[in-house]
């Protein structure tokens, strides 16, 4: 018999979206995006109160470490470290880009790589182009546009015009569960100059 995949929440506020899942694989059993843009400090554990009633407490927890917001970068990882400890549960990180690209690869099960982009403020993009199942690049200020690769994420708005992305979503805790296990990194903050 094959063991059935860890529950896991996951946390995204790197961005304006607030997201927060509860995912079994693939398999998205309980899930909250909502585009708030500021106040996820006090909407964070609330919000995952309401979304843990009924469900049996997870295993695991992956938390959006960026890059992004700054604050909204340390709530979730503060969020998500206080939780793992309280519930004595492993915590992991995974890149907004990560999230992003794991969307498009979820809608379009034949790509083999996309440049997932977010919006970093100050009119810029930022992005790494991502290969299914090999680890991430390291995120960089998107000045030009790689050639003949897919675009994906809310960064795409800032790119020239002209490019149509998969999506233009912001990172998505619901996509936590398609992450391979090569995009996982420690829950610390990952910012541009890291």
């Amino acid at each position: 018999m094959t063991a059935s995949p860890p529950l896991l929440l996951a946390i995204s506020t790197s961005s304006p979206a607030l997201s927060i899942a509860l995912v079994a694989g693939p398999k998205l059993l309980a899930r909250h995006h909502e585009l708030i843009g500021r106040g996820h400090a006090e909407a964070l554990v609330p919000g995952i109160a309401a979304l843990l009633i009924g469900q049996p407490r997870p295993q695991a927890i992956v938390v959006d470490v960026g890059p992004g917001s700054y604050t909204g970068i340390r709530i979730g990882i503060a969020a998500a470290r206080a939780l793992g400890l309280a519930w004595d549960v492993p915590v992991h990180g995974v890149s907004a880009l990560a999230l992003v690209a794991a969307a498009a690869f979820a809608a379009n099960p034949a790509l083999g790589d996309v440049l997932a982009v977010i919006d970093a403020g100050r009119g810029q993009a930022v992005g790494a182009v991502v290969q299914r199942a090999s680890p991430l690049l390291p995120p960089r200020v998107i000045s030009q546009l790689p050639s003949a690769v897919a675009t994906a994420g809310a960064g795409a708005a800032l790119l020239p015009p002209g490019v149509q992305p998969l999506h233009d979503h912001h990172p998505d805790a619901g996509f936590a569960g398609q992450v391979p296990p090569a995009w996982l990194v420690p829950p610390a903050a990952l910012y541009l100059d890291d």
